[in-house]
């Protein structure tokens, strides 16, 4: 929750972020399950579903 916040208050204006893909991350339920591995980040790498 803690984390959550603090992407969702987090301003950054003129650059692109990796906040999309932290929140992406967190949403995660194999993440939030601590089922995760060194290749966790891969599934990541492209850009989220549309919808």
């Amino acid at each position: 929750a803690r984390m959550r916040r603090a992407l969702d208050e987090c301003v950054v204006e003129g650059i692109k972020t990796t906040i999309p893909l932290h929140r992406r991350i967190l949403d995660d339920p194999d993440f939030q399950k601590g089922r995760f591995s060194t290749a966790f980040l891969e599934r990541f790498s492209s850009p989220p579903p549309a919808g």
